[in-house]
């Protein structure tokens, strides 16, 4: 036996096993005889949507950006309803949950410390890996020390069998109860549910791996795919955040599909969320752009280079002035971060002055990053002349 097998070491969940195969039996089951028997009803549909949406925004907003990455910092009141709903999607308790997908940034696409890495292909990546239980049979704990010092992570690790099975089960079978569907309270808003639940999930370990756009880098495997932003509520954004994995924010520009943000930015409104973590624009910006001109370098490889030599030329050149205005832009940021955190009076006219730097900074960098993109445009129009 080849030892350095990671599944071959692995002693079997057979727990996981076991859940994992019979829930989608018992949903298939309970949607088949919920219809047969004419038990349908929209009541129990919207009932399914609202318990869906809300367990899954308690791992995405919970377990993951709150718990997890520390993001943003968050209200008792809000940190107990994500880990009571959070319990419900039944993917294990937040302190479990967040040491794995820690020791997956950490050693991204390592097929022996990374949980869940998508190099030992896409079943693994989607759930096999939680079909076995850790290496060492159980997780270090060491680097948990921030979520040991809240008592409700603590509690949740105790009792979150007990509370996913009357957040995710119970409650809503006796919330159906109320208009005479209990089964399709249970089987539909429960079991069906967790289903949902469960595979959107595991979709941005798997899919999210392997299909998409490496919009701000190439070193790892995550990419940025739309579909699993929609079922996860803007998880899918996963290139962006395994580059920036402390925003609380997947997807960063306004129109991405995000409804995470807006909600942890919603509750910020109101002071039930608090120091939420963000890239400054510069960065994710330059970050775009590298991965752009990495990209049509690639492509002009194939290419002819004297049809385009001096426009090539342009590029390069415009390339050394945009990373120059880069730090330029971060020298003063710093500067002006510097001064504020240390507290240090100065005069009015001091900070105003050096606004107006990083003002004009700003501008040359942008400026200078839109010279770039009409050169490359230019590149193109050669090529296919």
């Amino acid at each position: 036996m080849n030892s350095s097998n990671p599944i071959q070491v692995r002693e079997i969940g057979w727990i996981n096993v076991v859940f994992l195969s019979l829930s989608p039996l018992l949903a298939a089951f309970g949607l088949w005889y919920w219809i047969k028997t004419a038990s349908f009803n929209w009541q129990t549909i919207v009932l399914t949507l609202i318990f869906t949406t809300i367990i899954q925004v308690s791992i995405t907003a919970g377990y993951h950006r709150l718990f997890s990455h520390r993001c943003y910092q968050a209200a008792w009141p809000v940190r107990l309803f994500f880990l009571i709903f959070g319990a419900a999607a039944f993917e294990g308790s937040a302190l479990g949950w967040s040491l794995d997908h820690r020791q997956h940034h950490n050693h991204i696409d390592d097929e022996i410390k990374d949980p869940y890495a998508i190099t030992k292909g896409f079943f693994w990546a989607h759930m096999g890996w939680l079909l076995f239980k850790p290496l060492d049979g159980r997780r270090d704990e060491s680097k948990a020390g921030d979520l040991l010092e809240d008592p409700l992570v603590v509690w949740q690790n105790k009792y979150w069998l007990v509370s996913g099975i009357l957040a995710g089960y119970i409650l809503p079978a006796m919330i159906a109860w109320s208009w005479h569907d209990f089964f399709g309270g249970l089987f539909i808003a429960g079991f069906l549910r967790a289903v949902i639940n469960h595979h959107s999930t595991f979709l941005i370990n798997s899919l999210s791996h392997c299909f998409g756009k490496q919009t701000y880098s190439d070193k790892h495997s995550a990419r940025d795919n739309l579909l699993t932003a929609i079922l996860t509520f803007g998880e899918g954004y996963h290139n962006y955040h395994h580059e920036f994995s402390s925003d609380y924010r997947n997807g960063p520009r306004f129109f991405d599909w995000d409804p995470t943000k807006w909600i942890i930015k919603s509750l910020s409104f109101i002071g039930l969320t608090s120091h939420l973590k963000t890239i400054r624009e510069e960065i994710i910006v330059r970050k775009r752009w590298q991965m752009t001109e990495k990209t049509l370098r690639q492509k002009l490889q194939k290419r002819n280079p004297a049809i385009i030599d001096n426009e090539w030329k342009a590029l390069d050149q415009l390339k050394e002035k945009i990373e120059s205005a880069f730090k330029h832009l971060t020298s003063l940021k710093n500067q002006y971060q510097d001064i504020k955190k240390a507290g240090q009076t100065i005069l009015a006219q001091e900070v105003k002055s050096l606004k107006q730097e990083i003002a004009k900074a700003r501008e040359q960098f942008f400026d200078l990053l839109k010279a770039w993109h009409d050169s490359q445009l230019r590149v193109f129009t050669l090529i296919a002349a």
